[in-house]
């Protein structure tokens, strides 16, 4: 936990990948969800693959749930993905901010069409009270940046309603921390010589 500020390590609570994904599914999927792990896993990557991505290809992850402080969540990254498509093509900077700032500025229809990004829905929940659903965020070890892999639509609506004067509610998230494809070999090869 060594990237938590203190705040954040004094509310992180470690919990099973497995929440993680049955939080998630419940947002997605209608009904009841699957009861084993594995059906649960399968069903959200069926039902939002590109989005939860992460949680196979960079396992193993720690999984903790956490209060966001203003200042981690005004550092927020949308969803990882192409910078012309969907998300990246909103934020210029590839922060949830930066998706604030643009729909503020601009003309939520016309965004709409050149992103493929629902704005007015974003429009829409910045004037309704906030939800306490968790965001789900994804990082890697020894990575900087916090990547929102559920709930986008719901952090910009909030950084939204912060541009337009409204007070910050820490948000709760969970937030999965995967391994770095490319620091855990070096390491593995570091300590191979050592």
């Amino acid at each position: 936990m060594s990237r938590f500020t203190r705040r954040e390590r004094r509310s992180a609570h470690r919990v099973p990948r497995e929440a993680v994904v049955r939080a998630w599914l419940a947002r997605e999927h209608e009904g009841d969800p699957p009861s084993t792990a594995s059906g649960a896993f399968d069903a959200l990557l069926t039902e939002n693959p590109g989005a939860a991505a992460f949680l196979w290809r960079d396992a193993p992850h720690a999984c903790y749930r956490l209060s966001l402080s203003r200042a981690r969540f005004d550092r927020l990254h949308v969803i990882e993905g192409p910078p012309e498509l969907g998300w990246g093509a909103l934020s210029p900077d590839g922060t949830v901010e930066g998706c604030a700032r643009r729909i503020d500025r601009g003309d939520p229809d016309r965004l709409a069409r050149t992103t493929g990004v629902d704005v007015p829905a974003i429009e829409r929940l910045s004037r309704e009270l906030p939800d306490d659903d968790p965001l789900v965020l994804s990082t890697r070890r020894g990575a900087v940046p916090w990547h929102v892999a559920d709930g986008n639509h719901r952090a910009v609506a909030t950084a939204l309603s912060l541009r337009r004067g409204a007070g910050y509610e820490p948000r709760t998230a969970y937030l999965c921390v995967g391994a770095n494809p490319i620091l855990e070999p070096l390491l593995q090869r570091i300590r191979g010589l050592l």
